[in-house]
């Protein structure tokens, strides 16, 4: 395959390498500010007076001067070899458009095209086909320099996000550890977190969900979409997070919490960003209230949340009341009337909701009462009951209740 042909199509091949070498040693600076000034009339971003007018001449040349060099075929001075490195890593930190960004290379590819082609015009061979089949590493140099500004724009930008995150994750433990103590912790929080020192909060706590889990997007999702401002971020092996609840009631706020329920999640408000570690301390205590997961709002949960709190002084008074009520042979049952009637007040009503005769209701009420020595038409007998009946839904009551045959 060494025939007449392939020595004129190599010919012709050559012939755009020297041109290529021509433009890059005499017109260099011409192409340069041709493209700038193509690029300035045709993208707003380019045009205004943002981007050091220096520094946005010298970054097209160099981009300019590499493309070139790879369509000459000759080794890249280490002056332009990382052009585009440098302007994706440039224009990332500023900020500026991706798009903009793309249509620069894409006037270089124009700019280029038209001096290689003007060149073969000048030297006759325009129409040649071997010189116009050599056209399309023209494409390929400034493809070649597309491609690399864009994968070093993405990784700065990935760089970027990542930095940001991390600093703004120090200020949110920093919230969490030391806000209630110090106002300036506040300040920088609210500064780097985005949210109002004054702005009324839903704070979080979901123990152990996995970092990867789906539930995590789903829940950001949610909270995207109904607007609100949110900081996620670990502790330990606890998920904490922060959201500005604007006008979102209680309701919505806990069904866009709704993926969390695997888990034992708690949630509470507080007024302001420098009572968050207030809330959350709320949160956990709503997610003590219960051995079960769920989703909790500590105002739904009050009695287990204070049952929970304290557990040498409530599990003193709650096992005291509940083991002679457990070791009742139909404790299961027994249990399950007295926290019907403790809820709605009624043996009519427990009777119709159980679907049990109310002679059946009362009679188990009575042996609740005859074990524990309490009447529940007394108030004070009737709050330690609902006391004693909340904290056996707690980590110790379920513990306290597997002890007792």
């Amino acid at each position: 395959m060494s025939g007449p042909g392939r020595r004129q199509g190599g010919a012709r091949h050559d012939a755009v390498q020297a041109i290529a070498r021509r433009l890059l040693e005499e017109r260099l600076d011409e192409l340069t500010s041709r493209a700038l000034e193509q690029l300035e009339a045709e993208e707003a971003a380019y045009a205004s007076g943002d981007l050091d007018p220096v520094q946005k001449r010298e970054g097209m040349r160099r981009t300019l001067e590499l493309a070139l060099t790879r369509l000459a075929g000759g080794p890249v001075p280490r002056t332009v070899s990382r052009a585009t490195e440098d302007v994706g890593r440039e224009r990332a930190e500023q900020a500026f458009p991706l798009t903009a960004l793309m249509h620069s290379f894409q006037l270089d590819l124009r700019t280029l095209w038209e001096a290689v082609l003007a060149e073969g015009r000048a030297r006759g061979i325009s129409a040649d086909p071997d010189f116009l089949d050599g056209l399309i590493r023209v494409w390929e140099a400034t493809d070649a320099n597309s491609v690399e500004v864009v994968d070093a724009y993405r990784r700065t930008e990935r760089d970027l996000a990542s930095r940001r995150t991390e600093v703004r994750n120090r200020a949110f433990s920093r919230l969490v550890l030391e806000g209630e103590q110090d106002p300036s912790t506040v300040a920088e929080a609210s500064t780097l977190l985005g949210f109002s020192e004054h702005v009324a909060l839903t704070v979080v706590v979901v123990e152990s969900v996995p970092t990867g889990d789906p539930a995590l997007s789903q829940v950001d999702d949610a909270l995207r979409r109904g607007g609100l401002l949110r900081h996620f971020g670990w502790m330990g092996d606890e998920l904490l997070g922060i959201i500005g609840h604007g006008r979102c009631d209680e309701e919505a706020m806990l069904a866009m919490l709704r993926p969390f329920a695997p888990w034992r999640c708690g949630v509470a408000e507080v007024p302001g960003l420098a009572l968050t570690a207030r809330g959350i301390r709320f949160a956990r205590a709503a997610i003590r209230s219960s051995a079960q997961p769920g989703v909790r709002h500590v105002e739904g949960h009050w009695v287990g949340a204070i049952m929970s709190a304290q557990e040498e002084l409530t599990g003193a008074m709650a096992t005291g009341v509940l083991r002679p009520l457990l070791e009742l042979r139909d404790r299961d049952s027994i249990v399950e009337t007295l926290r019907w009637y403790l809820d709605l007040g009624s043996v009519a009503e427990v009777a119709a909701r159980t679907y049990r005769h109310r002679n059946t209701v009362g009679n188990r009420l009575q042996a609740a009462e005859e074990a524990t020595g309490l009447k529940l038409s007394r108030p004070n007998d009737a709050a330690r009951l609902v006391l004693a009946l909340a904290w056996l839904e707690t980590d110790a009551g379920v513990r306290f209740r597997a002890t007792v045959s």
